[in-house]
């Protein structure tokens, strides 16, 4: 069965479409233009690295997002969201085709091994988030970002990669740390330094006494992700001064 255009997908081409190229997005330094150049520069580097695994050819190293992204940026707006509709498109091909052929396939990405499947969720994960940089808190964005899965996927694929910049400016590096991103009625994600090392994970327990932030589930998506929801009052600290800014500056975005 082939796969068929993300809800996330849709929602973000619809956006991305209806958004004056030069708007300021809410990823730093960005405008609409630029979204659309990152995401289009993502389906074009998984096409990249499905072409040559289809064909028995070596997998190619995953440029990094300044090179992949060059040519893009500097594309005529109309042209790039033609691309970028086009490539996505060619992508989710390449996925279902290889999918149904091995289902456990597994592909160098960007320094790791990655499930090919697991490309879904992450696009998803990555339409949803870039959707919200251009049309912020609307109805569209909390249906999107609440998805309990693609938490799972940010969680369970990327919960080292999360913190890694972050980690970087960590004003307390060599102390541990641990903090519940509480949802009501959901589990929790653990924020976890120990030993040196930070990651996410899911706590294994309900203790009512650990830090936690307690969020809606699409901000503590928008959390973890290194955004913070246009409405604050969404996110309650229990934690002192301190542990908070650490929090934030752990998960500041990647």
């Amino acid at each position: 069965m082939t796969i068929d255009r993300s809800r996330e997908a849709a929602a973000f081409v619809a956006a991305i479409a209806e958004a004056p190229p030069d708007a300021v997005s809410a990823c730093e330094g960005w405008t609409t233009h630029e979204i659309a150049a990152h995401v289009t520069g993502i389906h074009v580097e998984v096409i990249r690295h499905l072409e040559p695994f289809l064909q028995g050819d070596p997998v190619p190293e995953t440029r990094s997002f300044e090179e992949r992204e060059a040519p893009l940026q500097v594309t005529d707006h109309a042209e790039l969201l033609e691309l970028l509709d086009a490539e996505e498109n060619r992508m989710r091909q390449l996925v279902d085709h290889i999918i149904g052929q091995q289902p456990e396939a597994v592909i160098p990405w960007t320094g790791r091994h990655m499930a090919v499947a697991k490309f879904i969720p992450h696009l998803r994960n990555e339409h949803a988030l870039h959707r919200w940089d251009i049309a912020g808190d609307d109805d569209t964005s909390l249906q999107l970002l609440g998805q309990q899965d693609l938490v799972e996927h940010s969680v369970g694929e990327l919960g080292r990669i999360l913190l890694s910049a972050g980690r970087n400016h960590d004003p307390d590096p060599d102390t541990d740390f641990h903090v519940r991103l509480r949802s009501l009625r959901q589990p929790d994600p653990l924020v976890v330094v120990e030993g040196g090392n930070a990651s996410l994970a899911w706590a294994q327990d309900n203790d009512a006494e650990e830090p936690a932030l307690d969020l809606d589930p699409p901000a503590r998506h928008l959390f973890i992700w290194g955004r913070r929801p246009d409405h604050r009052s969404r996110l309650h600290s229990h934690l002192d001064q301190p542990d908070l800014a650490r929090l934030q500056t752990l998960l500041s975005g990647y």
